[in-house]
């Protein structure tokens, strides 16, 4: 949509421009073909004059009056998923999965951080957020494009629980992340992401009600489990759920997990983009005086051969 940020100059150039359309002696022609015979029939040339003169000046009165193009709204689909992923950070995080290597091996807690840290970068186009819990649960980002943050939390794992709550509650964890997404419904692509090597068990009523807010949110739930045994209260919650339920004993299987997950198929959002209104001064400015030296151009050869 086009507009006039100064539509004043078109009722000046109006004025300015009618009297050379309007008198039979041309209001701009140069004196001297005044004094020429016939100077009133000129013909083919004389009309190529007068029209590229006054389309010329219409240009350069309509540049003066500053045309913008308004704000326009394009719609683009963004296939885009929202990722929770929920950690735990208990104690038993800072032990060791199996390790065949010379050195000292890395934690639970060091691998779930690198591994966390290259899916975050993998899925540029998600909203991803992230919950940490021990005793209790705690949401550390919440669920936004913004990488930079985000990476930054995960870098420091150790540091976001102090020793004292470094227990392990699942249910919380699961109870908070669900709240979490009830805030920032917006997606109908909804990933639950469990890292735990936690044996809390969860009581029966508790367990069913997880499973009916899961169900009802459409919330796909996935379990990474460190050295879990099948008989675990969260793996059976998942299997529940039919969520999906990966046993976790070395940093391949990790690594293989956030893969299978990351396959998960993406949902498609429609966004309304806003674009700024563009100054267009410059389309008019330069025909016009293009056209205006071509007219001068043509006047002067025009009587010089006369």
């Amino acid at each position: 949509m086009l507009s006039l940020a100064h539509p004043a100059w078109l009722a000046i150039g109006a004025v300015l421009i009618a009297p050379y359309f309007l008198r039979r002696q041309r209001a701009w022609h140069y004196s001297s073909t005044r004094l020429l015979e016939g100077a009133q029939r000129l013909g083919a040339p004389g009309w190529f004059l007068t029209v590229t003169t006054g389309v010329a000046l219409s240009l350069l009165v309509i540049a003066l009056a500053k045309p913008l193009k308004g704000m326009e709204y394009a719609e683009e689909v963004l296939e885009t998923r929202d990722i929770l992923l929920t950690l735990d950070l208990s104690l038993s995080m800072e032990g060791f999965l199996n390790w065949n290597g010379d050195q000292m091996p890395p934690t639970k807690l060091e691998l779930i951080r690198d591994a966390a840290l290259e899916f975050v970068r993998q899925n540029q186009h998600d909203r991803l957020g992230l919950i940490v819990f021990g005793d209790d649960a705690f949401g550390v980002w919440p669920l936004s494009v913004d990488r930079q943050v985000l990476q930054g939390r995960l870098q420091h794992l150790d540091t976001l629980l102090p020793p004292a709550l470094r227990g392990t509650h699942v249910a919380r964890a699961l109870e908070r992340s669900l709240e979490h997404f009830d805030e920032m419904e917006q997606n109908d692509s909804k990933i639950l992401l469990l890292l735990t090597d936690g044996l809390d068990s969860i009581e029966p009523a508790v367990q069913q009600e997880l499973v009916r807010r899961l169900k009802q949110n459409r919330i796909k739930l996935y379990v990474l489990g460190m050295q879990l045994s099948e008989n675990t209260s969260i793996v059976k919650l998942v299997r529940e759920v039919k969520g999906g339920y990966f046993n976790i004993n070395n940093a391949d299987e990790l690594t293989q997990a956030f893969k299978t997950i990351d396959q998960q198929e993406p949902s498609k959002v429609v966004v309304n983009r806003a674009t700024d209104s563009r100054d267009l001064y410059r389309y008019f400015a330069l025909p016009g005086m293009l056209l205006l030296l071509l007219s001068t151009a043509c006047r002067s050869a025009w009587v010089w051969d006369v």
